[in-house]
């Protein structure tokens, strides 16, 4: 079953509940129309019963009375008879009555239910109707001596229920005005103001390819303030998607020189080697030296491997617990023995058993690249030292201090950066590809880390790490 469009659902629902609130208004407006009218004939019929009552204690003469009572009876502002018995209780005749034993008023009159009947000395009110004939009574029962007397007296309601038919198909005709009107303007104002932005922004998302992306802006698009953090959004993301495009077109352009200069050094060196004939030594260093160059760009394809596998899989992936200082342990042992070669050190104190939850290959490529920077650019002959400090919101923090101090202000805020090197011929020298630290960062974000980096020449090059524990 296909399903209503936007607009036609909220009209629906909008119309719905304007004729609900329609209704709910008129059922309270009539019935207050029909009461205060009502009211407006109960005191017309108070006022007579209180004087035929009077009468009985005015008038001894029976004609005289009943020429009071229809005097009474006669004032009435409608063009409707006024209505009346007055009979004694357990009695056959009535005193008097307004109609003759042939008229449908007298089979009314006659006619009275039971549970009508009010206690003596109070009123009850009732309605008889017939169409086009309402009327409104009230019955009082009066002690006269020893008699108990009852005084029915009914005035026309007639043009009470025509007015209040009236004022309902008044109402009824201003509500369907109402809700057409409403429907109308609920789907213009929905279709200029909801739809037809939302339209605009579909187009132009059709229209975006990917070297105009960055060209993409829905500012000048006007729209309600309801859509206005949808269209934010959008040009959040696209400014988002933007960037990453170019981070991409930057790595793909960097990737590519970095790899096309060890294929040119591979290419030279063995073109020169055809120019002329040469001794076997030399052939063996140029197949060295091409070798080396091999080797490098095949460590800068693996780099490149382990970042683009880091960015794709989930940080959860193949997580236990580490014991980390068993971890940083085994490391420093391992770089320390790389260290005493050039007659520096790797310096780590005792430190509690400490366990977190990670991948433990990731995090041994992560203090191994902080470790092997630390060696590679510290001083030969310095000391590396490496502390660990719990924090009191839970996390340890991990810092590798070296005395190189070699890092330039101006250079600390692109180290992360994939492919960024401080001295791009030392890092050539000692076999750098710029994509160690940008590897760190990414593990350090898998396991909702933080990193940074403070370096100055007095005080060396200072690397801390913050992670979470178990």
């Amino acid at each position: 079953m296909k399903s209503l469009s936007i607009k036609w659902r909220i009209s629906i629902w909008i119309t719905a509940v304007i004729i609900t609130v329609i209704t709910v208004i008129s059922y309270f407006t009539s019935t207050e129309f029909e009461e205060s009218h009502l009211r407006n004939i109960e005191r017309t019929l108070i006022a007579m019963s209180d004087g035929i009552v009077s009468s009985f204690d005015t008038h001894t003469d029976k004609d005289k009375w009943k020429e009071e009572v229809i005097r009474l009876t006669a004032i009435t502002e409608t063009n409707f008879k006024t209505l009346y018995r007055i009979w004694f209780e357990g009695e056959s005749e009535d005193l008097i009555n307004s109609n003759t034993s042939e008229t449908v008023y007298w089979q009314w009159l006659h006619e009275l239910e039971e549970h009508n009947k009010p206690l003596i000395g109070e009123y009850n009110y009732f309605n008889i109707k017939v169409p086009h004939n309402e009327y409104r009574f009230i019955w009082l029962r009066y002690k006269v001596n020893e008699n108990v007397v009852n005084i029915v007296v009914g005035i026309s309601s007639h043009f009470t229920y025509h007015e209040l038919s009236e004022f309902l198909r008044l109402l009824f005709i201003l509500g369907t005005c109402l809700v057409i009107a409403s429907f109308i303007a609920t789907i213009w104002t929905v279709r200029c103001n909801l739809l037809v932005p939302i339209n605009i922004v579909a187009k132009r998302l059709q229209g975006i390819e990917n070297p105009n992306i960055k060209e993409v802006d829905f500012g000048d698009i006007k729209v309600p303030v309801e859509l206005r953090p949808f269209v934010q959004a959008l040009n959040d993301m696209f400014e988002r998607l933007n960037n990453v495009l170019q981070l991409q077109q930057q790595f793909t352009s960097d990737a590519a020189h970095e790899l096309r200069t060890p294929l040119s050094l591979i290419k030279s060196t063995l073109q020169a080697s055809q120019l002329q004939n040469r001794e076997p030594e030399q052939y063996r260093q140029i197949i060295e030296d091409a070798l080396e160059d091999i080797a490098r760009m095949e460590h800068l394809i693996e780099q490149l491997l382990v970042l683009a596998r880091l960015e794709k899989v989930e940080p959860e992936h193949a997580a236990s617990e580490v014991e980390l200082d068993v971890l940083l342990r085994e490391l420093a042992e391992t770089y320390g023995k790389k260290m005493e070669k050039t007659g520096g050190k790797i310096v780590f104190d005792d430190s509690p058993n400490i366990i977190i939850n990670g991948n433990l290959d990731e995090l041994i490529r992560l203090f191994s690249n902080i470790l092997d920077n630390a060696v590679k650019y510290g001083l030969p002959n310095g000391t590396i030292r490496l502390l660990i400090n719990q924090q009191p919101d839970n996390y340890i923090k991990i810092c590798v201090h070296d005395e190189g101090g070699n890092i330039p202000k101006e250079a600390l805020a692109h180290l992360f950066d994939r492919f960024y090197m401080v001295d791009t011929s030392r890092s050539k020298q000692i076999g750098g590809t710029g994509l160690g630290l940008a590897i760190v960062r990414e593990i350090v974000r898998r396991h909702n880390g933080d990193i940074s980096i403070t370096s100055s020449p007095e005080s060396g090059t200072l690397v801390c790490i913050r992670l979470p524990i178990s």
